[in-house]
């Protein structure tokens, strides 16, 4: 092995250039982005306990686990396809686009 691959004890790793970590944990900024919900939406969350976990550094930036915002994301995707699907269902029921769809031309398989 090359000098340049092995470091020895008392050398410290150079810090990362990424200045935000995973164990950094999020911003509020960063966490709006990933759920697609306003910065004021990620706040309602960390305060009802939603998101939690979150911790406020030193300069007073608070900074939300990323597992936590994506098992937030899950859960929030999993109550829009079940409204979806209460919502399909209930056109289907009422027969909202039964004219629209038998205007659809039928595409037969070859």
């Amino acid at each position: 092995m090359s000098k340049e691959k092995v470091m020895s004890d008392n050398q410290q790793q150079e810090p990362p250039t990424n200045p935000i970590q995973v164990s950094d944990g999020l911003t509020i900024e960063q966490a709006a982005r990933l759920l697609f919900v306003s910065q004021a939406h990620v706040r309602t969350l960390l305060a009802d306990g939603t998101l939690i976990g979150a911790r406020t550094t030193q300069d007073g930036d608070v900074r939300i686990p990323r597992a936590t915002v994506l098992s937030c994301k899950t859960q929030i995707r999993a109550v829009q396809q079940e409204g979806l699907d209460r919502m399909i269902g209930a056109t289907d029921r009422m027969g909202l686009y039964d004219a629209e769809a038998a205007d659809i031309p039928k595409h037969r398989k070859k």
